[in-house]
């Protein structure tokens, strides 16, 4: 099955990433992680993933020790690419929301 991997600068200064992964089948998606990264104390750690690990599509929000802090399943019904969009576009447009959520800065 191929798969395809990149991660992509999302800031000017190289401390925020988003990374995708997928794995096909045929031309299916049939599995995915994409996530935003950022960077604490000189190390890139995972902020809020997507994901259909576990057989069952998700986002994971997570600490600064890399635990799951809040997992939200999505509806069965979704396609993993349609939950991979999902994802891929609430990466995009809310990192900077999570990034200040998690480093427990104010708004």
């Amino acid at each position: 099955m191929p798969e395809i991997e990149y991660e992509l600068q999302l800031d000017d200064h190289g401390l925020d990433w988003y990374r995708f992964r997928i794995v096909t089948d045929r031309g299916h998606v049939v599995l995915f992680t994409t996530q935003y990264e950022t960077t604490v104390d000189g190390r890139r750690v995972p902020v809020v993933r997507y994901d259909n690990a576990h057989g069952f599509a998700h986002r994971d929000k997570l600490n600064r020790r890399g635990e799951v802090i809040e997992k939200s399943p999505f509806a069965a019904e979704l396609t993993p690419a349609q939950a991979l969009n999902i994802g891929i576009r609430d990466i995009r447009a809310n990192w900077r929301k999570y990034r200040k959520e998690f480093l427990g800065e104010s708004s």
